[in-house]
């Protein structure tokens, strides 16, 4: 039997006067916020790339599994970087992905992971069909 078990999707951010942030998720994981390029911790931009990136190896490890090529499979690796858009508004234009799978696969097998990776991504799937950004009331 499958124990699943749900986790928040709830992640917040601060910023003190000071310019010390950071993001929290209410899972329990963070991670230091760059106000700055110099700063130490992730800027905003690297967090979306991180996202993207980590949504795509886990979907790799799920398309291996789809497959029945988990004997097969060693590794997964993807960077993930971004290009900003010439004009406004401020936003990415678009990100580029770049994938080194480890295991005994031929190079069809790995575009046929890759591929089902992609349409896996949660991450990525709402970067290529948008969503929507709306405020909300907070709790008090």
């Amino acid at each position: 039997m499958v124990n699943i078990v749900a986790r928040s999707t709830t992640v917040g951010a601060t910023l003190s006067q000071a310019g010390v942030g950071s993001v929290l998720a209410q899972s329990g994981a963070g991670a230091k916020l760059a106000n700055m390029a110099s700063d130490q911790g992730f800027t905003p931009l690297e967090l979306m790339d991180a996202a993207l990136a980590g949504c795509l190896v886990l979907s790799v490890r799920i398309a291996v599994r789809k497959f029945g090529w988990q004997e097969r499979f060693t590794s997964v690796d993807v960077d993930v970087t971004h290009e900003k858009a010439p004009d406004g508004p401020s936003r990415v234009a678009g990100f580029a992905c770049s994938f080194r799978i480890e295991g005994d696969f031929d190079a069809a097998e790995r575009q046929e992971l890759i591929a089902e990776a992609h349409e896996i991504c949660t991450v990525g799937n709402t970067f290529e069909h948008g969503a929507i950004v709306r405020d909300v009331t907070p709790m008090i």
